[in-house]
């Protein structure tokens, strides 16, 4: 028998956030629109998943390279950073 890591391909995955973003939007379709537009960060919807109270929420996948991930968290924080939290 030939051992089954001859000829397997590396092992990947992904790890992915449901990340709430109510205090600074009630739409997560825009808010993923406007990150990618402004820092190039590409995010779902939360309405992708959960059509109730999805509006809430992110999905962020972190599957890229460590180096893009890097990137990718200071540019969302950049983001952040520049929001006006709502009142609650």
């Amino acid at each position: 028998p030939t051992a089954i890591t001859e000829g397997a391909a590396p092992c990947q995955g992904a790890f992915y956030l449901f990340a709430d973003i109510s205090p600074f939007s009630d739409s997560s379709l825009d808010f993923a629109e406007r990150l990618l537009a402004e820092q190039g960060v590409a995010t779902t919807p939360g309405v992708d998943f959960d059509p109730v109270n999805g509006h809430r929420y992110l999905r962020l996948s972190f599957a890229g390279s460590t180096a893009d991930m890097h990137q990718a968290v200071s540019r969302f924080n950049s983001f952040i950073s520049g929001l006006k939290i709502d009142a609650a």
